[in-house]
């Protein structure tokens, strides 16, 4: 077996299970290659973990074991499946939703892996070269562990041979139409990087239906398929749904449509954002609600965007057509945006524009998208509804 020396003084944080090997913390490594298998030894040689190579983040792989006995094959993967899979029991018994994520990562004992579970359709989600080297012993291990009716696969690294798709089982047509919280979404495994919705955001788009759409109108940006306005429409008065992408329009309607709802009665514009908020200002729209997830990078002919650095001008915008009373939803997913960090950035914004708020409700990622204790960019999801007073 390959091994990596530690630094001095590193192995305490791997000792306490830090999963993620970070290539400052390596003194001497075998010419590792993606999809080695490793150990993790300290300055006098002795074992730490057993990890793999699977370039990722500023990582040089993940840990995958702390027995130095233990075999990486078919049967750990079962094993791993197995529990959690075990731990997603009440995701396969409520009423109203049937997607979920089956196994997430780090926070399930595989950095760099998600399985995904569409009402039956399975994604696989493969983050690293390295992690794709495990593809055959982690395909038995899903068959023998989970239900399906089919397994799709998503290549989310630089320079993948090949893009994904179907896998096994039985192939459906796309898009299938999967249920959340009662509400109905059109998804397609096999078309591009995305599925058509985020998982992740199932407990904020609830909670905003329940506690923030009702007789309100709400303004929802960067808004992709429509997921939170379509959630809302049943309680709003209306929904305005703004995208840069010409193809969310369609994929918008699609989403209105399958929920009863005539598309005809809801607002939605193909527009830049800040191109937006100034169209509204121009023509005295004025919202209960804002929505406002933006992706971490974003780019069009005009300018480029970044959530990092650009957050406090998406607010500072997003007032000036802001009811009184009105609240905003801010979310990001951007793992290195730490809650601390993402709060202040809201709460200075706000105080240097001499707006008085509350923050209301302050979440993250659901139960089925579960955390590393040891790892905090596993809690990468933060949403915040603040009000205006």
């Amino acid at each position: 077996m390959k091994t990596a020396t530690l630094n001095k003084g590193k192995e305490t944080k791997y000792l306490n299970q830090y999963p993620l090997v970070e290539a400052d913390d390596i003194y001497d490594q075998d010419h590792l290659k993606e999809g080695d298998l490793f150990y993790i030894v300290n300055d006098n040689g002795v074992y730490i973990a057993t990890a793999y190579v699977g370039r990722q983040h500023k990582g040089l792989g993940w840990v995958l074991s702390y027995d130095q006995n233990e075999t990486v094959n078919t049967v750990f993967f079962e094993r791993l499946f197995k529990s959690a899979n075990e731990d997603r029991a009440y995701f396969y018994n409520i009423d109203g939703t049937n997607a979920f994520r089956l196994f997430n990562g780090e926070g399930d004992g595989i950095g760099g892996l998600t399985i995904d579970n569409y009402n039956g359709h399975l994604l696989i989600q493969w983050y690293s070269k390295g992690i794709y080297k495990f593809r055959y012993q982690i395909l038995e291990a899903i068959k023998n562990i989970f239900e399906f009716t089919s397994i799709f696969e998503k290549m989310r690294f630089k320079d993948a041979e090949i893009t994904g798709g179907f896998v096994h089982g039985e192939a459906p047509e796309f898009p299938i139409v999967i249920e959340e919280n009662f509400t109905f979404y059109n998804v397609h495994l096999d078309d591009g990087p995305m599925t058509g919705i985020f998982l992740d955001q199932k407990e904020v788009r609830k909670k905003l239906k329940e506690h923030y759409a009702s007789n309100r109108n709400l303004l929802n940006v960067f808004s992709y398929t429509g997921a939170f306005s379509v959630v809302s429409a049943e309680v709003a008065k209306d929904t305005t749904s703004v995208d840069l992408a010409n193809r969310s329009r369609s994929l918008t309607e699609e989403n209105f449509g399958l929920n009863g709802i005539d598309p005809k009665s809801q607002y939605i514009y193909v527009m830049d954002t800040f191109d937006f908020y100034n169209y509204a200002k121009r023509h005295d729209l004025f919202y209960d609600t804002i929505v406002i997830d933006p992706p971490s990078f974003a780019r069009n002919k005009k300018k480029t965007f970044s959530v990092l650095k650009d957050y406090d001008k998406l607010i500072i915008g997003a007032l000036d057509i802001l009811g009184p009373n009105g609240t905003m939803l801010l979310c990001t997913n951007n793992s290195t945006f730490t809650l601390k960090a993402f709060k202040k950035v809201v709460k200075e914004t706000l105080e240097n524009e001499g707006v008085p708020y509350e923050l209301q409700d302050v979440m993250g990622l659901p139960k089925d998208f579960k955390t590393h204790a040891h790892y905090k960019p596993s809690k990468y999801l933060k949403a915040i509804f603040v009000k205006i007073l």
